[in-house]
């Protein structure tokens, strides 16, 4: 985790172009890769069964921007229901105005007119669309849907998220954004402020007053004591919050006394997190034939060169991931092979369908990436390439947008280098395992429709140890527990309302916030991206109403 100190010094020019953060179809490419954190989780043996170790891993941004430098860019909010969390100042009237202030929407002439409320164009962060990529699957998708009675919705920021839509996301001028340029780069920002980069916190000082007065770092092998001149604000993350507060005595009592450290505050730190998570399910199509290694390999560099180049092609979007669709399954009725809209609860959605497209034989050509970023054991990424030999695949992910099952995150130890111990906990709860083979179910009444039949489209079934062949319900609730994978939406590890007040300061400790998705105490039915800036711009009016503008102004280093 990196500290930011405020500290009135110039801000040295450490934003530079790097082709692979700034790429925008290297996506989820990037996971497991050296800019990522990559943390292990601890294994419950009903979920991730098909991932090595049976373990899901916990992706994390380890550059400037954190996540939003590795993530697949979109930019969702989720319903307003999903921010009523029963606390004084937090409705969807209350944090709707911190989604608009930072958004600096590109393309708002391509929405309809009744969007214009929902939307900013003078925001410091970009958002668009990605350039189309003429893929005829995107049409494909989008009438599909529509053939089951989900509709295409132009903007699922706007006044309903139900439907199939082409998302907005961070990206503008053919490349992702990083909230770290977009935020680092305005104007005035280096008259006062220095980012130390490689530099590690290990603790909040707290004094016997159970006042936060600085934090403890290390940089070059050297450990500093920084002091705030008034409050100390946490913008770790939900791994990274957790941990130091953890470390530096906040946290569950009996945790704590058993790793000898000294209780600050009696808090639920680490407890009730919740996560998005998604089983991959893999849709054979039709496709070209095979191209030899040595083609595929040209047609890659030929798209490296035309992104260089002109900031175009195939590298400047996402692929297929800019359509997807929300919807409530329990809405779905499959009988008739049809969404319905008959009750309120349907204006909020349970599962997502993410879409990736996979050319025949590229999986071969990709397999040490897909090992890296998926970590399926072998014998269940072999029959993946093998498949893919034989036929195209539409990669679909799934996540569960309102799970019931919860997990914990809790230190290793007391020493400051070890990583968290992280217990997604995912699939405890059978309602999240009905959730997703409801959502399987009508991926493959999809693949009944004209656009999908003409494709020859199926789902593939993978053999899996103990999942049963024939029945089908029964195959897809073992296969969830196989094929799940983190979402990396991870929070309510330091949530409002349990830990912090409703002005996101940690209950019995003075001068001390936290501002990250970890105080979400429920997630929203979205990517994090854009509720984790809403937080960030949030807390800097609670500062300034508080009369603490300088509050994360850092005074005195102090060597030791």
């Amino acid at each position: 985790m990196y500290c930011v100190q405020l500290l009135k010094w110039q801000l040295p020019r450490i934003i530079k172009f790097n082709f692979n953060n700034n790429v925008p179809g290297s996506g989820g490419a990037l996971i497991g890769s050296s800019y990522d954190y990559a943390y292990g989780t601890r294994p419950n043996n009903v979920s991730c069964l098909a991932s090595r170790g049976a373990a899901c891993r916990f992706a994390r941004g380890r550059v400037l921007g954190g996540s939003t430098a590795i993530n697949l860019m979109m930019y969702t909010r989720g319903s307003p229901h999903n921010y009523e969390y029963d606390l004084p100042g937090w409705t969807w009237d209350d944090i709707k105005p911190y989604f608009l202030r930072y958004e600096g929407l590109r393309d708002l002439h391509k929405l309809p007119a009744s969007s214009r409320p929902y939307h900013n164009t003078s925001g410091v962060v970009p958002i668009g669309y990605f350039q189309d990529v003429n893929n005829p699957w995107q049409k494909r998708i989008i009438k599909g849907f529509n053939a089951l009675n989900i509709p295409f919705n132009a903007d699922i920021n706007g006044a309903s998220q139900i439907g199939v839509s082409k998302v907005l996301a961070f990206t503008a001028n053919g490349e992702r954004v990083n909230t770290a340029e977009s935020y680092l780069n305005i104007p005035g920002v280096r008259k006062n402020l220095r980012l130390l980069k490689n530099t590690k916190c290990l603790k909040i000082i707290i004094d016997e007053r159970n006042t936060a007065k600085g934090v403890i770092v290390i940089r070059n092998n050297e450990i500093y004591r920084m002091y705030a001149k008034k409050e100390v604000i946490l913008s770790a993350g939900t791994i990274g919050s957790t941990h130091l507060l953890l470390l530096s005595g906040i946290g569950p009592a009996e945790h704590l006394r058993k790793h000898n450290i000294p209780v600050k505050a009696d808090l639920p730190v680490g407890r009730d997190m919740s996560d998005h998570f998604a089983p991959l399910v893999y849709m054979k199509v039709n496709d070209q034939p095979t191209k030899s290694n040595v083609l595929a390999v040209g047609s890659k560099v030929i798209e490296g060169l035309e992104w260089l180049l002109a900031r175009r092609g195939p590298l400047s979007t996402s692929g297929l991931t800019d359509i997807t669709t929300f919807v409530n399954t329990k809405c779905y009725d499959f009988k008739l092979k049809r969404l319905l809209h008959d009750r309120p609860e349907c204006d909020v959605p349970t599962s997502q369908y993410i879409h990736a497209y996979l050319e025949r034989g590229f999986a071969r050509l990709a397999k040490p990436i897909y090992d890296r970023v998926i970590g399926h054991v072998p014998e269940v990424a072999d029959q993946m390439v093998v498949e893919n030999d034989k036929s195209g695949f539409i990669v679909v992910t799934l996540p569960v947008l309102q799970p019931y099952s919860r997990g914990w995150i809790e230190l290793a130890s007391a020493d400051v280098y070890d990583a968290p111990v992280i217990s997604p906990n995912y699939l405890h709860d059978d309602r999240d395992v009905q959730e997703i083979v409801r959502a399987i179910r009508i991926l493959e009444d999809l693949t009944q429709t004209p656009e999908y039949r003409a494709q020859n489209a199926s789902l593939f079934k993978y053999k899996l140890a103990g999942c049963p062949d024939g029945e089908e319900e029964g195959y897809w609730a073992c296969y969830a527990r196989h094929m799940t994978y983190s979402v990396y939406h991870a929070g309510g590890t330091v949530s409002l309302g349990g830990v912090l007040d409703a002005r996101l300061r940690v209950r019995g400790v003075r001068r001390l916030r936290v501002a990250d998705a970890s105080v979400l105490p429920r997630l929203p039915a979205a990517s994090t991206a854009a509720v984790a800036l809403a937080i960030g711009e949030r807390v800097v009016d609670f500062l300034l109403e508080d009369d603490t503008h300088n509050a994360c102004a850092y005074g005195n280093a102090t060597m030791l």
